[in-house]
Protein backbone atom coordinates (compact mmCIF):
# COMPACT_ATOMS: atom_id res chain seq x y z
CA UNK A 1 0.00 0.00 0.00
CA UNK A 2 1.50 3.40 -1.18
CA UNK A 3 1.56 6.73 1.11
CA UNK A 4 -1.33 7.90 -0.76
CA UNK A 5 -3.81 4.77 -0.50
CA UNK A 6 -2.88 4.89 3.21
CA UNK A 7 -4.03 8.76 3.27
CA UNK A 8 -7.10 8.02 1.12
CA UNK A 9 -8.21 5.30 4.21
CA UNK A 10 -7.05 7.12 7.47
CA UNK A 11 -9.53 9.49 5.72
CA UNK A 12 -12.13 7.30 5.26
CA UNK A 13 -12.11 6.02 8.23
CA UNK A 14 -11.68 9.61 9.88
CA UNK A 15 -14.78 10.30 7.64
CA UNK A 16 -16.40 7.90 9.13
CA UNK A 17 -16.36 8.18 12.35
CA UNK A 18 -17.21 11.44 12.22
CA UNK A 19 -20.48 10.94 10.33
CA UNK A 20 -21.04 8.24 13.12
CA UNK A 21 -21.46 11.26 15.84
CA UNK A 22 -23.06 14.15 13.76
CA UNK A 23 -26.25 14.04 15.39
CA UNK A 24 -24.95 14.46 18.94
CA UNK A 25 -26.56 17.75 18.94
CA UNK A 26 -30.04 16.53 17.62
CA UNK A 27 -29.15 13.56 20.49
CA UNK A 28 -29.11 16.56 23.76
CA UNK A 29 -32.13 18.30 22.06
CA UNK A 30 -34.18 15.02 22.54
CA UNK A 31 -32.83 14.53 25.66
CA UNK A 32 -33.37 18.19 26.94
CA UNK A 33 -36.91 17.45 25.90
CA UNK A 34 -37.78 14.86 28.38
CA UNK A 35 -38.91 15.24 32.08
CA UNK A 36 -37.59 12.52 33.18
CA UNK A 37 -35.50 9.70 31.96
CA UNK A 38 -34.30 6.38 34.34
CA UNK A 39 -30.79 5.10 33.99
CA UNK A 40 -30.44 1.76 35.59
CA UNK A 41 -26.33 1.48 36.35
CA UNK A 42 -23.92 -0.32 38.95
CA UNK A 43 -23.12 2.71 41.48
CA UNK A 44 -19.49 2.78 40.69
CA UNK A 45 -20.91 3.44 36.99
CA UNK A 46 -23.38 6.21 38.26
CA UNK A 47 -20.23 7.80 39.94
CA UNK A 48 -18.35 7.64 36.99
CA UNK A 49 -21.18 9.69 34.98
CA UNK A 50 -21.43 12.55 38.17
CA UNK A 51 -17.69 12.90 38.32
CA UNK A 52 -17.84 14.56 34.66
CA UNK A 53 -21.26 15.74 34.70
CA UNK A 54 -20.86 17.40 38.19
CA UNK A 55 -18.82 19.77 36.49
CA UNK A 56 -21.37 20.90 34.42
CA UNK A 57 -23.31 24.76 34.55
CA UNK A 58 -26.49 24.59 36.51
CA UNK A 59 -26.20 20.42 37.28
CA UNK A 60 -28.04 19.65 40.44
CA UNK A 61 -26.81 16.13 41.42
CA UNK A 62 -29.71 13.36 41.33
CA UNK A 63 -30.11 10.99 44.47
CA UNK A 64 -29.34 6.97 43.06
CA UNK A 65 -31.92 4.90 44.02
CA UNK A 66 -30.63 0.91 45.08
CA UNK A 67 -32.40 -1.65 43.25
CA UNK A 68 -33.62 -3.70 46.57
CA UNK A 69 -34.46 -6.65 43.96
CA UNK A 70 -30.84 -6.74 42.65
CA UNK A 71 -27.64 -7.54 44.86
CA UNK A 72 -25.14 -6.06 42.41
CA UNK A 73 -25.07 -2.82 43.64
CA UNK A 74 -27.32 -1.79 40.62
CA UNK A 75 -29.07 1.89 41.05
CA UNK A 76 -32.05 3.71 39.44
CA UNK A 77 -30.85 6.84 38.42
CA UNK A 78 -33.95 9.57 37.53
CA UNK A 79 -32.34 12.28 35.32
CA UNK A 80 -34.19 15.47 34.18
CA UNK A 81 -33.81 16.13 30.90
CA UNK A 82 -31.24 18.55 31.16
CA UNK A 83 -29.46 16.95 33.51
CA UNK A 84 -28.96 14.29 30.73
CA UNK A 85 -28.81 16.86 28.01
CA UNK A 86 -25.39 17.71 30.31
CA UNK A 87 -24.73 14.26 31.40
CA UNK A 88 -24.32 13.17 27.00
CA UNK A 89 -22.11 16.46 26.51
CA UNK A 90 -19.75 15.57 29.38
CA UNK A 91 -19.60 11.69 28.12
CA UNK A 92 -18.89 12.42 24.42
CA UNK A 93 -15.99 15.00 25.72
CA UNK A 94 -14.53 12.40 27.73
CA UNK A 95 -15.00 9.42 25.34
CA UNK A 96 -12.50 11.31 23.03
CA UNK A 97 -15.24 11.95 19.82
CA UNK A 98 -13.29 13.45 17.41
CA UNK A 99 -14.63 17.39 17.70
CA UNK A 100 -14.80 16.76 21.14
CA UNK A 101 -10.73 15.43 21.26
CA UNK A 102 -9.85 15.52 25.38
CA UNK A 103 -7.24 14.48 27.31
CA UNK A 104 -8.33 11.57 29.31
CA UNK A 105 -7.14 8.00 30.03
CA UNK A 106 -7.85 5.28 27.70
CA UNK A 107 -10.29 3.36 30.20
CA UNK A 108 -11.86 6.59 30.90
CA UNK A 109 -12.66 7.19 27.34
CA UNK A 110 -13.87 3.62 26.94
CA UNK A 111 -16.71 3.91 29.77
CA UNK A 112 -17.82 7.20 28.12
CA UNK A 113 -17.71 6.01 24.92
CA UNK A 114 -20.47 2.99 26.29
CA UNK A 115 -22.27 5.22 28.31
CA UNK A 116 -22.59 7.18 25.32
CA UNK A 117 -23.80 4.90 22.79
CA UNK A 118 -25.98 3.05 25.48
CA UNK A 119 -27.98 6.37 25.69
CA UNK A 120 -27.72 7.50 22.12
CA UNK A 121 -29.34 4.00 21.20
CA UNK A 122 -32.38 4.37 23.57
CA UNK A 123 -33.02 8.14 22.79
CA UNK A 124 -32.99 7.54 19.00
CA UNK A 125 -35.56 4.98 18.94
CA UNK A 126 -37.74 7.72 21.07
CA UNK A 127 -40.01 9.52 18.85
CA UNK A 128 -40.29 13.32 20.06
CA UNK A 129 -43.15 13.99 17.52
CA UNK A 130 -45.69 11.65 19.78
CA UNK A 131 -46.55 13.69 22.81
CA UNK A 132 -47.15 10.54 24.40
CA UNK A 133 -44.29 8.20 23.62
CA UNK A 134 -42.18 7.15 26.79
CA UNK A 135 -38.55 6.62 26.95
CA UNK A 136 -37.21 3.22 27.69
CA UNK A 137 -35.15 3.03 30.97
CA UNK A 138 -31.59 3.51 30.01
CA UNK A 139 -29.78 0.13 31.37
CA UNK A 140 -26.18 -0.06 31.82
CA UNK A 141 -25.66 -3.67 32.28
CA UNK A 142 -24.43 -6.08 29.45
CA UNK A 143 -24.81 -9.36 32.37
CA UNK A 144 -26.46 -11.98 29.95
CA UNK A 145 -29.83 -12.78 31.67
CA UNK A 146 -29.73 -9.86 34.34
CA UNK A 147 -30.61 -6.77 32.58
CA UNK A 148 -34.10 -5.52 33.79
CA UNK A 149 -36.61 -4.98 30.70
CA UNK A 150 -37.14 -1.56 29.39
CA UNK A 151 -34.34 -0.99 27.01
CA UNK A 152 -30.32 -1.49 27.19
CA UNK A 153 -28.42 -4.56 26.55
Amino acid sequence: MGLLDSLRKRRAVKELELNRWANHTALMEIAAGLSVAVMRCHDDTWQFVERYASGRDHWRSPDPVRMSDREDSMVEVRLSGPQLAMAIEALAHVADIPYMRGYHTAESRAIAKRLYVEIRDVLTQYDAADPGAAVAAIVLDDQIGTAPSGGGR
